[in-house]
């Protein structure tokens, strides 16, 4: 007989439907998922949930793992919300790998979960069935990711995952976030749960953004009223819309220029963005406040200038997880961004009353900076729009000239984000601080989930666009209805393998050569194919004139719920 009562646990419950109850109360509503036999006792909870009316999150079924780490990725980045990721034992967890470096590196937050070959071999219905049980157990699964994750555990029996769960979201969540990973053994998530019914939470699952004291507000902040060019080069705020509100205003009301680490920061047309980080400004300026980014600048190519003052912001100011980084710190500043911002702007009102005419002063060398930085652009363009191969300056023009003013935008290596307009927060998801190529696809579905009344693009590269996966994630893109955009700036070419060749021997025989070995990526596939066997559209562009219409027709077809791709035969950068 059936006892049970709706939305209520069981006294039958098992470790994986208090799993599964754990996760929700967490907050974690989507789990990415590629399956093994170690899902065995998940799939049984997951009906028994929907049987009982017991909330759980929504398992997505993703053939791969890539595509799995990048959509949690993509997901987080949009709307702010951890998601769950959860693959098949030792070889799922290594398929993860690449998505995890990304993960830490970019401080993304990700539950990772991995079930874990059944430990006994018999004397349990979990226990050991198959062969590959015994070849696919490790001595430490958990050793193969745990330079790249802030946390990692086995659960074990008797113990309440509940607790185990909160305290894998808390760590994930708490700044500087990342990624966590949690085994799971197959014997354990089919035992009973032992552990009391859970009623829900509605605690915070990470401890409140921290300020900055206000003695380092004080101190950084006569640095910048005294400064006469001060400059601002900001990291990982891409994702906040409250600092890209603050940093705007910041820089506005005082007159600060903002070069950007890794793009989003604050609105393309605003007065004070330089878009990157121009040399010129960098060796300029006298004060330099470098928020939350790990890479500011290449010192190899510029740096700040030796009597320059440089000071160093953010949740991690010392970047402590990255094993070598020599960037200058006069002056670390442990706190939130956005509210430093806030802070900065309402000391600096006062520091700067006496200091209008060096401030008009400043606005006005930015202006100009501006303008030489748009002629620059605009030269570019009108040499580019006839251009065979299509230049991808122009593809990033054409880009900017169809879609919406709050389409997201996910870039990996497809177009320079200075060419793109990016004018809201939330709007452009930079990313690969690994360089773990495959984000893009992964990273759009994500996004798409996260914000399904908006346009979605992933901008790759052909050799990005091979390492997405692209079979699995086009198949997510149409089983779960998450129309996105993709456009492949198709060179032919490993670029970037070439690009670090001539800038390491730039006289040397490589090259000289007919052909640079390892670069080469003729003769190209048709990508606009590949789309086509998963419901999509395809399309392949060669003339730069017929880029745009191009454009607006793929746009239609994801606004009408099919994901489109266009394959733009383009020239390399630079």
């Amino acid at each position: 007989m059936n006892t049970a009562v709706k939305g209520q646990p069981t006294p039958e419950t098992t470790v994986a439907e208090a799993y599964l109850s754990a996760l929700h109360d967490s907050g974690v509503r989507h789990v990415f998922a590629n399956a093994g036999t170690d899902f065995a006792p998940i799939i049984e909870a997951l009906v028994r949930a929907a049987e009982q009316g017991r909330p759980a999150p929504r398992f997505m079924t993703v053939p791969h793992e890539n595509v799995a780490m990048a959509m949690a990725q993509g997901y987080y980045k949009t709307c702010g919300e951890l998601a769950g990721v959860m693959v098949h034992v030792t070889v799922g967890t290594a398929n993860a790998l690449c998505g995890l470096m990304n993960a830490a590196r970019d401080n993304v937050p990700v539950l990772l979960a991995a079930g874990r070959t059944p430990l006994t071999e018999g004397g349990d219905p979990g226990s050991r069935n198959i062969n590959i049980h015994w070849g696919q157990e490790s001595f430490d699964q958990g050793g193969s990711v745990r330079e790249y994750v802030k946390w990692d555990y086995e659960l074990r029996g008797g113990q309440p995952v509940g607790q185990v769960i909160e305290r894998a979201v808390d760590v994930a969540m708490s700044e500087p976030t990342g990624p966590v990973y949690l085994t799971l053994p197959r014997e354990v998530l089919g035992a009973r749960s032992t552990e009391a019914p859970r009623t829900g939470s509605n605690r915070r699952r990470a401890p409140m953004p921290a300020a900055p004291s206000a003695e380092a507000i004080e101190h950084v902040a006569d640095l910048i009223a005294r400064a006469e060019n001060p400059l601002i080069v900001a990291g990982r705020n891409y994702h906040t819309p409250q600092s890209f509100a603050a940093l705007a205003d910041l820089a506005e009301e005082h007159a600060i220029p903002v070069g950007q680490a890794s793009g989003g920061n604050l609105p393309s047309s605003h007065p004070m963005t330089l878009g990157g980080v121009p040399k010129a400004a960098l060796q300029a300026a006298d004060v330099v406040l470098v928020v939350d980014a790990g890479v500011p600048w290449i010192p190899r190519y510029a740096d700040a200038r030796a009597d320059a003052t440089v000071i160093q912001l953010g949740p991690d100011p010392i970047h402590h997880r990255l094993p070598f980084r020599g960037f200058r710190s006069d002056i670390a500043v442990a706190g939130d961004a956005g509210i430093a911002y806030v802070l900065l702007r309402e000391a600096l009102r006062g520091k700067l009353k006496n200091r209008a005419a060096a401030v008009d002063a400043r606005r006005k060398r930015i202006k100009a900076m501006r303008e030489e930085i748009d002629r620059g652009i605009a030269k570019l363009l009108d040499e580019a729009k006839d251009m065979r191969p299509i230049h991808p300056a122009w593809l990033a023009h054409c880009i900017n000239k169809v879609k919406n003013d709050d389409a997201i935008i996910i870039n990996e290596l497809g177009v320079p984000f200075d060419h793109l307009a990016i004018d809201k927060p939330n709007c452009f998801l930079p990313g690969g601080g690994a360089g773990g190529l495959g984000r893009g696809l992964g990273e759009a579905l994500g996004a798409k989930l996260a914000a399904p009344g908006r346009q979605v693009m992933a901008l790759v590269g052909d050799g990005s666009y091979m390492f997405c996966v692209p079979t699995a994630a086009h198949y997510v893109g149409l089983a779960e209805r998450l129309p996105t955009l993709t456009i492949v700036s198709n060179n032919a070419m490993w670029f970037a393998v070439r690009g670090a060749t001539l800038g390491m021997y730039p006289q040397g025989r490589a090259s000289k050569a007919n052909t640079m070995p390892l670069t080469d990526l003729a003769p190209s596939p048709a990508f606009e194919k590949t789309i086509e066997a998963c419901g999509g559209v395809g399309e392949r562009i060669e003339d730069p004139a017929k880029l745009t219409g191009a454009i607006e027709r793929a746009l239609k077809h994801v606004d009408g719920g099919t994901s489109a791709l266009l394959n733009v035969i383009c020239r390399a950068r630079g």
